[in-house]
């Protein structure tokens, strides 16, 4: 879907288009040029040495070519900085529609990590791995409703259900914090364990970026 398509579609929380000078070239979607250097993960993997995971990755294509508005959720926070690092690595030819570059719309992309299987480690313990994230409706949702544009530093509970709990949304405006609560609540996990039992697991850290429509 082209990004100009979101100028219609200010209700569903789609970000009107960003865009540069007028070109003879004809339309075409952003198209990679250089693929990610992925020595950032595996920088990640060396000092962190977590399980091996997947993050699920939104981001931009800028009518610059790079990547913008760059946005990670990963079972294991501690690995999102080497995520980004990885991302902003690419090059694209940008967008073109109608004569000109665009921003494209949010990309979403998985991006894998870690050392060896998923399995507990000496002490028994196996962190919780996210099943079902973040859905792109409720956060769009929360921006028709709120109407501003914010940031949440999300901390909470995965219970022994796979289910968050304990949500502390933390967000600026506040405004967002009921909204953010309903969607985490959304999400599931595969429950950590300890001594091979499901178990809660607390300190589980997530940020999320809320950008209103523009235009």
């Amino acid at each position: 879907m082209k990004a100009w398509i979101c100028a219609v579609a200010i209700s569903l929380g789609c970000a009107a288009p960003a865009f540069a000078q007028k070109t003879d070239l004809p339309d075409r979607p952003a198209k990679q040029t250089t693929p990610f250097d992925t020595s950032a993960i595996k920088e990640g993997n060396t000092l962190l040495r977590p399980p091996a995971s997947t993050c699920t990755a939104t981001y931009v294509v800028s009518v610059e070519g790079k990547a913008k508005d760059i946005s990670v959720d990963c079972p294991h926070p501690d690995i999102a900085p080497y995520i980004v690092k990885t991302i902003e690595t690419g090059v694209w030819e940008p967008e073109i529609f109608d004569g000109y570059f665009f921003d494209t719309d949010p990309i979403r992309q998985q991006f894998s990590y870690g050392i060896g299987p998923a399995a507990a480690d000496p002490r028994g313990e196996k962190s919780p791995v996210q099943q079902d994230g973040l859905q792109e409706r409720d956060i769009n949702r929360a921006i028709g409703q709120i109407n501003k544009d914010g940031t949440c530093a999300v901390k909470f509970t995965v219970g022994a259900d796979g289910k968050p709990k304990d949500v502390q949304p933390n967000c600026d405006p506040a405004e967002y914090n009921p909204l953010i609560i309903e969607a985490v609540n959304k999400m599931s996990f595969t429950p950590g364990q300890k001594g091979g039992a499901p178990t809660d697991w607390p300190g589980i850290s997530m940020p999320i970026n809320l950008t209103k429509p523009k235009g």
